[in-house]
């Protein structure tokens, strides 16, 4: 799809790093430390949001638009149901994003809780 750089004016550079390095590597988003490095607020990230270059998992969490999607290939070749440290392991991410990450999931009806320690992807 065509980007509109306009459409982020100053962030362009930031954002584009960003997905940089989702890139290479899906499920290491950057902290919020990093995004306030690279410019990158509350602002700047509903932007990048809204025209489709970044999906925010929580206020300072970004993905690349596929990464639920690549998250949940991921989990569904995991035994089920599986735990936190098992999705965190499969994903190759930090307890920071794989919290919200499977909360994320949740919302959207594709891994549900079975109790308090365990998911399962919805079939």
């Amino acid at each position: 799809h065509v980007r509109d750089v306009a459409g982020l004016g100053a962030a362009e550079a930031g954002v584009a790093e960003v997905e940089r390095r989702l890139r290479q590597d899906p499920f290491a988003a950057p902290d919020r430390e990093d995004l306030a490095r690279l410019r990158l607020g509350p602002a700047e990230l509903a932007a990048a949001a809204r025209l489709g270059r970044l999906v925010r998992i929580t206020d300072d969490i970004v993905l690349l638009p596929d990464g639920p999607a690549r998250a949940m290939r991921e989990l569904a070749a995991l035994p089920q149901p599986f735990t936190l440290s098992a999705a965190r392991q499969a994903l190759g991410t930090t307890r920071r994003v794989a919290v919200p990450l499977l909360e994320h999931l949740d919302g959207r009806g594709w891994t549900r809780r079975v109790d308090g320690q365990l998911r399962q992807v919805v079939r």
